[in-house]
């Protein structure tokens, strides 16, 4: 990965990190906008750079501010919550592709979908074992996914738009990024 590369995913996993550290009330348990899942959108323009920023980042805002009250659970939610960003910034950017606005819409719906299975999978346990919560599987994937949804596609893509705009015709294009 080129030095340049490198930059790019640090700032966008510190940018993650710092998002989940300063938002932590809409970050985590079963009704969360995290607002720091606006980056993933991200890999659609940015490529492997964002895919593993968001991880990072993901990682260090997950062990800095979760609410699990055992360092074991945190890096439970810290080591899945990063698969789970890995996984669904690169299917949004394999899903883009170099197409237009509507690959890019459906690679963020298709994150959203990601993020809400992989991560309402494995909450449900994190509430049960840190807060004695029982919820149903389906109910925690469907708890997650709303706000994914507002996260990833509504915040998501016009940054993703404003983040394309800016760098049109800088060395910095999905296709030299990676």
């Amino acid at each position: 990965m080129r030095s340049r590369d490198m930059a790019l995913a640090g700032i966008v996993a510190a940018l993650y990190a710092v998002l989940v550290y300063v938002l932590p009330f809409t970050s985590f348990l079963l009704w969360q906008v995290r607002v720091a899942d606006a980056l993933i959108a991200l890999s659609t323009v940015l490529g492997y750079p964002a895919v593993l920023g968001v991880a990072v980042g993901c990682f260090i805002g997950n062990i800095l501010a979760a609410p699990w009250g055992s360092p074991a659970l945190s890096a439970f939610d810290a080591v899945l919550g990063s698969l789970v960003n890995l996984a669904a910034g690169y299917a949004g950017y394999r899903i883009s592709g170099k197409g237009g606005r509507r690959r890019r819409l459906a690679a963020l719906i298709a994150q959203s979908l990601v993020v809400s299975v992989g991560v309402g999978s494995y909450l449900k346990y994190l509430l049960l074992w840190a807060f004695g919560t029982d919820i149903p599987l389906l109910l925690s994937v469907a708890g997650v996914l709303p706000g994914s949804l507002i996260s990833i596609v509504v915040l998501g893509f016009p940054l993703s738009l404003a983040v394309e705009r800016s760098i049109r015709g800088s060395p910095l294009r999905a296709g030299q990024a990676s």
